[in-house]
């Protein structure tokens, strides 16, 4: 199965610890890629587990999960996606500097379905073209 890694770093006007507790809303993952709309967040103790997702790509809805993984508070949290045609891991790592703090997001993505494995090429070059300019619009929401 085809796969790609991309990264990219923005600024945010704001302390990682800041920014680290308005990740742990699923609603601010709203705008995130694609996604356009979140629902059924899961939270245990403060801190986001899961939440379901869409997102409108290539003329169509797409569903898909997010799964908390390995994150370390104030650091760095990795959001496991997975949807029917493509699967990803997206990891936000936070470096803060005085009050502002750096968002670095490196987005490893790879095909699940046969049509996403046929288009993989596409897929990528829009994956890679579109994550500096979301990156840096999710940085200035900070």
């Amino acid at each position: 199965m085809p796969s790609s890694t991309f990264s990219h770093t923005a600024s945010a006007s704001a302390p990682a610890a800041t920014i680290w507790d308005s990740l742990q809303d699923a609603e601010t993952w709203v705008g995130f890629g694609l996604m356009d709309a979140v629902t059924n967040p899961v939270v245990h103790d403060g801190r986001l587990v899961s939440f379901d997702w869409t997102a409108t790509a290539a003329g169509s809805r797409h569903r898909g999960t997010a799964t908390v993984g390995a994150s370390v508070p104030g650091e760095h949290m990795v959001l496991e996606l997975d949807s029917s045609e493509i699967a990803a891991t997206s990891t936000v790592t936070l470096l803060s500097e005085a009050d502002t703090s750096a968002i670095t997001v490196t987005l490893a993505a790879r095909s699940r379905g046969l049509l996403a494995g046929m288009f993989w090429g596409v897929v990528s070059d829009a994956l890679e073209r579109g994550l500096p300019r979301q990156v840096d619009q999710f940085a200035a929401r900070f």
